[in-house]
């Protein structure tokens, strides 16, 4: 008896399942009909409104009306940035330009509208508004005052596309506000997605490195990391900046590594010594400063580095050996006589050169 009650149970569950899969289907499929008729309607009105553009007219009001009506359903701001996509993406079409320009009565409109939305219409707008590059026809100064309260948001995404569409907007001060207000608020977002915002910013790189500069200590030290891998990523101007980090022992570890590999993309002459310092320190807790020294000593020539890299290739951290080989490929001299000299009597020294030349020869192999 107990096992035909679980078998009719059992019997039960999948038919709901089944139940659930087909209603779900019917509704997804509704949904996908509904956005795709939504779709037809947006983009015969902007096939209108581009024609009227053509004949040196203008957008009509009416339009701009049902728009800004319109695109308040996240829906239908979901079917115009399909239609977007279609008709106006990189301005292929003829009139496309000028017709987002004409719409910013709606898109600032939008930006209000949004911004009192739950989190995830948030985000959406403000993926919509960077993914379509609608910013360059934007008049900036307060629509970005409008994103930057984006990032006061409790949602990452709504966070990251906010700061994508205000590096977007070209204006250091409004990015500046927006990551001090993230600062301020303690929200987590990772690092490199931080700096990858940064890179993509779309106006003077300079000054946006100046201003976050002049602020730098009071930023977090995460949002710090940041400032520093975008400049290590942008610019060999903060040389005197970075030098200060790497040599103060009062700093975080991961800020002063940051700044060794900084001077390992951009030579800066007095930093040769400390690096000397950091590739000779036989202390094995600091193998780490160790090991991205002897890596930016690659592009650092002269006998003293040598000798330090060939001493670091004898070190008992197998990375200390590795990267030490693989900077010592970038000085002249290195072959197989050299590198038996080089290694001595430490076989894990031989074996990392000969392996790190043999690595060489394959790759040059590669090419050939």
């Amino acid at each position: 008896m107990g096992s035909e009650v679980l078998l009719y149970g059992y019997g039960a569950v999948c038919l709901s399942m089944l139940v659930f899969n087909i209603v779900n289907s019917m509704v997804m499929k509704k949904q996908e009909m509904r956005l795709e008729r939504t779709c037809r309607i947006l983009a015969g009105q902007v096939e209108i409104q581009l024609e009227r553009i053509r004949e040196g007219g203008s957008v009509d009001e009416k339009h701009i009306r049902y728009l800004s009506w319109k695109l308040s359903h996240i829906i239908n701001l979901v079917a115009f940035d399909h239609v977007m996509e279609t008709f106006l993406e990189n301005d292929r079409e003829p009139g496309a330009g000028e017709y987002k320009k004409q719409i910013q009565p709606v898109i600032f409109h939008l930006a209000v509208v949004y911004l009192r939305r739950e989190t995830m219409q948030s985000a959406y707008f403000a993926y919509f508004l960077s993914r379509n590059g609608l910013q360059s026809y934007m008049a900036a100064d307060a629509l970005e005052d409008i994103l930057v309260q984006y990032m006061r948001k409790q949602n990452l995404y709504c966070r990251v596309n906010a700061l994508d569409a205000l590096c977007g907007f070209g204006s250091g001060e409004s990015v500046v506000k927006a990551l001090m207000l993230l600062n301020q608020e303690g929200g987590f977002i990772h690092e490199k997605i931080l700096t990858d915002g940064l890179l993509a910013f779309n106006g003077s790189h300079d000054q946006l490195m100046g201003l976050l500069w002049d602020k730098f200590e009071r930023f977090s030290g995460r949002m710090q990391m940041v400032i520093l891998n975008y400049t290590r990523f942008k610019s060999g101007d903060y040389c005197e900046s970075m030098f200060r980090i790497m040599v103060d022992p009062g700093r975080d570890k991961e800020q002063r590594l940051l700044a060794i590999r900084y001077f390992g993309r951009y030579f800066y002459e007095p930093a040769r010594e400390s690096l000397l310092a950091f590739a000779l320190d036989q202390n094995p807790l600091n193998w780490e400063y160790a090991a991205v020294s002897v890596s930016s000593l690659a592009g650092y020539p002269g006998e003293q580095v040598v000798t330090a890299l060939i001493d670091a290739v004898h070190s008992s951290n197998w990375y200390v050996r590795y990267n030490a080989a693989a900077s010592l490929e970038t000085h002249e001299g290195y072959d197989w006589e050299w590198m038996d000299a080089a290694g001595g009597n430490d076989r894990y020294a031989r074996e990392m050169l000969m392996y790190r030349l043999e690595l060489n020869n394959a790759r040059k192999g590669d090419k050939l």
